[in-house]
């Protein structure tokens, strides 16, 4: 359980590079919605769906294909 709480930990801290002080509501709301559990329970077989999410949601924000593939990379990076 604490390993899980320190990858939802990291995934924010590399988000908050990105959508600033809105990082940590964005990142516990596409765990909660789209992968359907609690934040603090993501894993790291979790992260490819929610990379996914999180590439979809950076790319309806920035028209910047560049910034959308580093976010991945560095989430990508957990699994």
């Amino acid at each position: 359980m604490v390993k899980s709480h320190a990858l939802y930990n990291d995934i924010t801290k590399i988000s908050e590079d990105y959508f600033g002080p809105a990082a940590p509501r964005f990142v516990s709301r596409i765990i909660t919605n789209h992968l359907g559990k609690r934040p603090e329970d993501v894993t790291h077989k979790d992260v490819p769906e929610l990379l996914t999410w999180m590439k979809l949601t950076m790319a309806m924000v920035t028209d910047k294909p560049e910034v959308v593939r580093e976010f991945a990379g560095r989430i990508n990076e957990l699994s």
